[in-house]
């Protein structure tokens, strides 16, 4: 018997499957394994020998043993049942599980005669007999579900359908032979399952369906059990107490034999839905169980009720497991959501998942992309793009781009249907996505084709545009656009500028041999200078689309958000090697203007990076090295592309030294990769939870807004509260640094943000007067920081810093990790600072429109949208004086106020004009220090100059002041600070005194500074600030040290 079996293993080929239905059957599943494990050592010898006459062996992974009983058991002799009960078993389960429950129950008159009259056929589940077959398939396939590992659950019961329905049986089969004490037995080895509680489920179906048709008299009296039903009920009550960290559902494959009934098929998808939603690993369980044949055989249904719940399930299985694009293709799937997509009938959310699913199709998939293709996906998206509905025309953007990605055809037939043109008109759309997703879509687009060189080139000349855009997420989207460009004209390119510093060197050599010239001929030339190389050049390819995009990537690096600067350093750095390379095979002469240098950029970039690290870290570093060598010179010459950028400079920038080079330029490069739908795409990974009234973040935000409440309703009181002094001194904070520029309190926290004359920000606890952290604002060369805002500070609020070059940073987290969230450049056409006083860029914000407002060494007030981050006006300030000051009515919204350094303040309405000022109040005549509009008073302007006139403005009568006084005795003020909500001002001077006013004018105290030991500490005031709701104020000076002052009565 023995050889026998050898014999046989060595005849037959695999993959095999046995059945021993035998006496000690287990003896020969241990006998086979051995002599499988013995060939397979046999061929390993032999193969190392080279004996090529050696066939491998039949590997016992791919071989499945099923035998009846174990090696030193017999086969059960019981009158009831069968003698090849396991055969029987694996063949007919339902009948040999039918007979073996007549012969166990205390049901009297239960034989085996009413076993064979159970009505129906076992593959229509119609009736009594398909119904059995059905609940049985579903819990041995549950069983096995919740008690075999993962891998081998989809090894036995999802690869192949005859393994499958093998053990299923045999998981019967282990339960009758268990009874009868025997012990099958499997390879590969099973966890017993015998007694598993879904075995009583049957049971009661069982007894359920012979009970009724034993007394039925007409087959169609059946009447359906509620297993599947209860079965939904009880996963349903899973779902709403389920989560990831609890037992996974044990009615998940049951669910899915739902799936096959016309009755439960709606709600059974609806659950799966919301299963779905919980997450990605409630995805990856749908998919392991076995959820996807399923799903794609619903697609061919044409019932209008399973759209909904078909397309939100597809959405969530694409999401995780791409690697079903061609099964869908092959299915023909793709038109059912092509359909949706085209359907104007169907609610937005359904048509944007349906968008969804088909961007995954043609993602990287070229049977995919020809199968849309010709299913009209093409037109059918150019139509949506006019859809109001946002998040339906991105998905319809990104459906395009991934269309016509590396896919000639589609470009082609893009182009036939001018998607160029009308990608480009979304390029100053609301939304910031749109934008982007316009962005990615125009630079997939570009390449692989010279004829559509023209189209190309005017879609470069477009996105230039985007310069000015506010979302660093537009930005990025178009240096990896305009890098494509490059890439896809790269020969052209690199020939263009390469030729430009060829006539740049030969105009160059020209004037050194000039130089050589006798004197009288060398001051005759003096006289009339010749026309330098950079200016013949700049002329010779004024028009040249190339030096253009040149220019315009080391413009880039120069970008106020580092990673955008990052980027085009990246593509800067990869031309200037290619372009060095070329110029260095030439002659001396082009050496002597590019010498041999290291051109990597990614040094300096890198120190940018551990600067970042070092400022989380609490360093207070207000001094790092944040630009590439090319931003750097760009940042001292101040190029921009307003101004004639020539070749020449060109040559200077790309010839610089870096001093800390990096050698992996290429792994760099790899970085120009959008990562923009991979980013979107994980919105559909996510459940969609509403807010949680109990979550910790709930939690936090109710307080905050109950804390808030009742700051605001204290300071309300303030107005009528008497007058108070602020004369005692809380908090002397030393900030380390030269000079105090700014001071900015948080209104509802003990928080000071101190700025310094550069790009140093200090945050402090000044109630307990220790510092959190200092960190750098990373200003470019020579830059300030001019003005400091809080955004969203009734919840968690962002720090918004501007500088005198007119960018703006905003930052989180800035107490304990600071984190930059954008940046921007908000005025483009700021004027340099003249003389000592420079204004640079001041800034407003009103929360209530979340609009930011920009002014300052500039003639207009730019008006930015921080929610769609685009500039909505442009209101021109009325005056060639620069704006000094700022602020705005923060009860309505719609009114702000501005003062100028000509004396004149001037109040703007919206709801009258957004182009001019309503009123102007002239009586100042000197530099206006501060303006601002009580939020106690909102109809009452208080402003104050550099002469200490503090004036009281009633809007309705511009032609006079209502009151005026004078701040100063013998110095002048040079800073002016006025309570929101006390009537109560401070000016502070050069000459080391604050004084304190109410508003008739009145000197409430003066601090000034004391040498004694005990005394005050004051330098001459830099800078005034009161906190929004409190009797606090703050001092900065121009030497390290910040005092906080409160009411002595407080």
């Amino acid at each position: 018997g023995i050889n026998a079996e050898y014999g046989l293993q060595s005849w037959l080929s695999g993959p095999s499957i046995y059945v021993f239905d035998c006496s000690a059957a287990g003896l020969i599943v241990h006998w086979y394994n051995h002599f499988a494990e013995q060939r397979e050592k046999e061929f390993e010898a032999q193969n190392l020998s080279n004996n090529p006459n050696v066939t491998s062996p039949l590997p016992l992974k791919d071989t499945i043993l099923l035998a009846a009983c174990g090696a030193n058991e017999i086969l059960p002799m019981n009158p009831d049942l069968p003698a090849d009960v396991f055969s029987s078993c694996l063949t007919t389960p339902i009948q040999i599980a039918l007979w073996w429950f007549c012969s166990r129950s205390i049901i009297p008159g239960l034989t085996h005669d009413i076993v064979d009259k159970i009505p129906g056929r076992l593959t229509d589940r119609r009736t009594a007999l398909g119904e059995l077959n059905w609940i049985f398939t579903a819990i041995t396939d549950t069983i096995a579900w919740n008690v075999l590992p993962r891998d081998l659950f989809q090894k036995l019961f999802r690869q192949d359908l005859l393994v499958a329905s093998l053990f299923r049986n045999f998981l019967l089969a282990e339960r009758i032979l268990r009874s009868l004490n025997c012990t099958p037995m499997s390879c590969p080895a099973l966890p017993p399952t015998y007694q598993h509680p879904m075995w009583q489920s049957w049971d009661l179906a069982v007894e359920i369906c012979i009970t009724q048709t034993s007394t039925m008299t007409d087959e169609n009296e059946y009447q359906f059990t509620s297993f599947f039903s209860e079965q939904l009920t009880a996963f349903e009550v899973w779902l709403e107490f389920g989560s990831d960290s609890k037992k996974p559902p044990e009615q998940l494959p049951i669910v899915l034999q739902v799936l096959l009934s016309q009755a439960h098929r709606l709600r059974a998808l609806m659950l799966f839905g919301r299963f779905l939603d919980l997450g990605q690993w409630a995805v990856n369980l749908a998919l392991t169980v076995g959820i996807f044949p399923y799903v794609l055989k619903l697609l061919q249904s044409p019932a209008v009720e399973l759209k909904e719940i078909l397309v939100f399930i597809w959405a969530k299985i694409l999401a995780l497991d791409k690697s079903c694009q061609l099964d869908l293709v092959k299915d023909n799937g793709h038109a059912y959501f092509i359909d949706i997509l085209a359907s104007n009938d169907i609610p937005a959310e359904q048509r944007t998942m349906s968008a969804f699913v088909l961007t995954v199709i043609v993602n990287n998939c070229h049977p995919g992309q020809s199968a849309c293709l010709i299913g009209n996906l093409l037109p059918i998206c150019l139509s949506l793009l006019n859809e109001t509905d946002t998040t339906l025309k991105l998905w319809v953007l990104f459906c395009l781009a991934k269309l016509w990605e590396n896919f000639e055809d589609a470009k082609q037939k893009a182009t036939e249907e001018s998607a160029p043109e009308k990608l480009c008109s979304l390029l100053a759309h609301p939304s910031t996505e749109i934008r982007a997703a316009a962005v990615y879509a125009l630079g997939t687009f570009i390449g692989g084709n010279e004829k559509r060189q023209s189209i190309e080139f005017n879609v470069g000349l477009t996105l230039p545009i985007l310069t000015s855009d506010a979302s660093p997420l537009v930005r990025k989207e178009f240096i990896i656009a305009l890098s494509n460009m490059i890439n896809a004209y790269e020969a052209k390119f690199l020939d263009a500028i390469v030729e430009v510093y060829r006539d740049d060197a030969a105009q160059l050599e020209k004037r050194e041999e000039d130089k050589k010239k006798n004197s009288i001929t060398s001051k005759r030339d003096s006289g009339t200078p010749p026309q330098s190389p950079s200016a013949a050049s700049a002329g010779r390819n004024q028009g040249s689309i190339y030096e253009f995009m040149w220019k315009l990537l080391i413009s880039l690096t120069l970008d106020p958000y580092p990673e955008c600067a990052h980027l085009a350093s990246i593509v800067v750095a990869r031309i200037n090697r290619q372009i060095t390379e070329r110029l260095k095979m030439k002659s001396e002469s082009l050496k002597k203007i590019l010498p041999t240098t290291n051109l990597s950029v990614f040094g300096n970039i890198k120190a940018k990076r551990t600067t970042n690290a070092h400022r989380r870290s609490h360093s207070g570093s207000t001094n790092p090295t944040i630009f590439s060598t090319i931003g750097n010179s760009l940042a001292k010459s101040r190029l921009t592309l307003n101004k004639s950028l020539s070749s020449q400079d060109l040559v200077q920038l790309v010839t610089q030294e870096d001093p800390n080079p990096v050698t992996s330029l290429d792994d760099c490069v790899k970085e120009l990769q959008s990562t923009l739908y991979e980013w979107y795409s994980e919105r559909f990974s996510h459940p969609a939870k509403e807010e949680d009234e109990s979550s910790p973040e709930y939690c936090d935000k109710l307080w905050r807004s109950q804390r808030n409440d009742a700051i605001i309703t204290e300071a309300k009181s303030l107005k009528d509260a008497g007058i108070k002094k602020i004369d005692e001194q809380i908090a002397c904070l030393d900030n380390e640094s030269e000079t105090t520029s700014l001071l900015l309190l948080h209104p509802f926290e003990p928080t000071l943000i101190v700025a310094d004359d550069k790009d140093g920000l200090s945050v402090w606890n000044w109630e307990e007067g220790s510092k959190y952290l200092s960190f750098s604002n990373f200003n470019a060369y020579g830059t300030h920081i001019s003005s400091l805002n809080f955004i969203n500070v009734h919840d968690v609020p962002l720090l918004a810093t501007e500088t005198d070059d007119g960018v703006v940073r905003i930052w989180r987290s800035f107490s304990d990790n600071p984190e930059i969230v954008t940046a921007w450049r908000a005025l483009s056409d700021i004027l340099p600072a003249r003389g000592s006083r420079g204004i640079g860029m001041i800034l407003d914000w009103q929360q209530e429109n979340s609009c930011m407002m920009a002014s300052g060494e500039t003639s207009v007030i730019r008006v930015w949208d921080i929610e769609k981050e685009l500039a909505v006006e442009n209101i021109p300030t009325g005056t060639n004086s620069v704006v000094t000051c700022m602020t705005n009515n923060r009860v309505g919204g719609r009114s702000f106020v501005i003062g100028c350094a000509d004396g004149t303040v001037r109040l703007f309405d919206w709801r009258v004009s957004k182009y001019s000022a309503v009123e102007t109040f002239s009586e100042h005549k000197r530099f206006i220090l501060n303006v601002q509009m009580q939020k106690n008073n909102s109809g009452q302007i208080i402003s104050g100059d550099d002469e200490g006139n503090v004036k009281f403005w009633d809007i309705r009568n511009p032609l006079a002041s209502i009151r005026t006084f004078n701040t100063q005795h013998q110095n002048f003020p040079s800073a002016l600070a006025i309570h929101d909500y006390a009537p109560i001002l401070a000016a502070g001077s050069q000459g080391q005194k604050i004084k304190v006013f109410n508003f008739n004018g009145e000197e409430l105290n003066m601090i000034r500074y004391h040498n004694s030991f005990l005394g005050q500490r004051i330098g001459p005031i830099s800078c005034l600030a009161f906190h929004p709701y409190k009797l606090v104020l703050a001092a900065g000076a121009t030497d390290s040290i910040v005092s906080m002052y409160s009411s002595s009565k407080s």
